[in-house]
C-alpha cells in the first residue's frame, strides 16, 4: 500500500473530550499503519496546537476569529493545496463550516469525513442543511447510536457509529496524588466528583442540588468539580447560596485528570445532553463506580446495574439515592463489567475503524 495523507481539521481553542479523541486517533493510526502521514490544521494559540508542539505532531495553524474568518479560510486553503491530503477529517462544527467553504471554493475532490460528537440537532437553516449535505462529505462518523438517530433524518451521507476511545497508558503511567491531603480533608472522607467543562449541558446545577441532599445527611462526603467554563461564576453563586462551600470543591482546569479520577470514590455525571462521555472510560479503567443520567449516548456505556447506574435527567432525588447506595453497597461485578467494556474500546480499536473508512473512500478515488 502506498503512503497516504490525512489532514485533521480542528477549530477549538480549549481542550475538551473532542480534542483528546483527535490525539487518540492520530496516535492509534500511527501504531497501526506506518505508511500513513497525518497533519493537524488548528487555531493559533489553541490547546491542541500546544499539545502538537509538545508531542511533535505535524501541524499548521492560523488565527481564527470565527468559522468564516477570511484569513483562517485562506490559510486552510493553502494547507490543503500544499499538503495535498487524500482524506480531510473534520472534527467540529466550525471546522466543518470552514472546510465546506474552502472545499467548494477550490473545487476540491478530496473526500471529507465529518466527525459528530455532540447530540445536538443539525439545525434547520438553509446553510446548515447545505453544509451537512455538501457533496464533498463522503462519510459521517458519530460517537454513539444516539447521535446517529438524531442526525440521520437530515443527512444524505452514510453514517458510521464509532465509539470514542481511551488509552490504557493513562492508568499505567498515572502518578499518585493525595487529593484529600491537597484539600486538607481527613483520609476517611468520601469523594464524589465530575470532570467536565462548566457548560450548560453538563448540568452542574443538578450536580450541586444533588450534593446538597447528600451533604445534609453526611458531612464526611465531599464533592469535586474539575473543569472550567463560562458557567463558573453561576455555579459558584449557587454553591454559596446553599452554604456548601466547605463540601463542594471547584478545582478548575487540571492537567492531572487521571490522578484526580484515581482519588474518587464515585464518578458522577449528571449531564442533560451528552454525545457519549468518553471520560467514562477513564472511570471504568480505574474501577471507579459511575452514577450518571441517561442523557444522549451515556446509556450506551453506562448500562444500568451492569456497568454503572443511571437515573433520569435532572432528578436530584433519585441521583442522591443512587450515590448513597453505591457508597454503602459497592458492587464488584458492575465495576468489573465496566472495566471489561473499557478494554474493548481502546484507542487502537477506534483508529482501526477510522482507518477502514479512509481506505474505503480512497479506493473510490485513487489506486493505492
Amino acid at each position: 500500500m502506498k503512503k497516504f495523507k490525512v489532514l485533521h481539521v480542528s477549530s477549538a481553542l480549549s481542550w475538551r473530550g473532542g480534542e483528546q479523541q483527535i490525539v487518540n486517533l492520530i496516535d492509534g493510526l500511527t501504531l497501526i499503519n506506518e505508511n500513513i502521514d497525518q497533519m493537524i490544521f488548528c487555531a493559533r494559540e489553541s490547546a491542541i496546537e500546544k499539545y502538537s508542539i509538545s508531542y511533535q505532531i505535524n501541524f499548521e495553524s492560523a488565527k481564527k476569529k470565527s468559522a468564516i474568518d477570511l484569513f483562517y479560510l485562506s490559510a486552510l486553503s493553502r494547507v490543503i493545496k500544499s499538503y495535498q491530503p487524500d482524506i480531510i477529517h473534520v472534527h467540529d462544527s466550525h471546522a466543518h463550516t470552514a472546510c465546506v467553504l474552502v472545499h467548494l471554493f477550490i473545487f476540491s475532490k478530496i473526500p471529507i469525513v465529518l466527525h459528530r460528537r455532540v447530540d445536538f440537532s443539525t439545525g434547520k437553516s438553509f446553510f446548515s442543511n447545505f453544509k451537512y449535505n455538501y457533496s464533498g462529505i463522503k462519510r459521517i462518523i458519530t460517537v454513539s447510536k444516539a447521535i446517529k438517530k438524531i442526525i440521520e433524518p437530515n443527512v444524505k451521507a452514510p453514517i458510521n457509529v464509532i465509539y470514542s476511545s481511551w488509552r490504557k497508558s493513562l492508568i499505567d503511567e498515572s502518578k499518585v496524588i493525595n487529593l484529600r491531603e491537597e484539600l486538607k480533608l481527613p483520609n476517611s472522607t468520601k469523594l464524589i466528583g465530575n470532570i467536565a467543562a462548566l457548560t450548560d449541558h453538563k448540568d452542574y446545577q443538578t450536580f450541586v442540588k444533588t450534593a446538597a441532599l447528600i451533604i445534609k445527611k453526611d458531612l464526611n462526603i465531599h464533592f469535586i468539580i474539575t473543569g472550567d467554563g463560562e458557567l463558573k461564576e453561576q455555579i459558584e453563586s449557587l454553591i454559596r447560596s446553599l452554604n456548601l462551600e466547605k463540601n463542594i470543591h471547584l478545582l478548575g482546569f487540571r492537567e492531572d485528570v487521571p490522578e484526580i479520577m484515581k482519588n474518587l470514590d464515585i464518578f458522577f455525571m449528571p449531564s442533560k445532553m451528552e454525545g457519549l462521555g468518553s471520560i467514562l472510560y477513564l472511570a471504568f479503567g480505574f474501577k471507579i463506580p459511575v452514577v450518571s443520567t441517561n442523557a444522549g449516548g451515556i446509556p450506551e456505556l453506562v448500562k444500568d446495574k451492569e456497568t454503572g447506574y443511571t437515573c433520569g435527567i435532572g432528578n436530584s432525588q433519585e441521583l442522591s439515592q443512587r450515590l448513597i447506595m453505591v457508597l454503602e453497597e459497592e458492587n464488584s461485578s458492575v465495576i468489573e463489567s465496566a472495566y471489561q467494556l473499557a478494554l474493548s474500546n481502546l484507542h487502537v480499536d477506534m483508529a482501526q475503524a477510522n482507518h477502514n473508512i479512509y481506505l474505503d473512500l480512497i479506493r473510490n478515488n485513487y489506486e493505492i
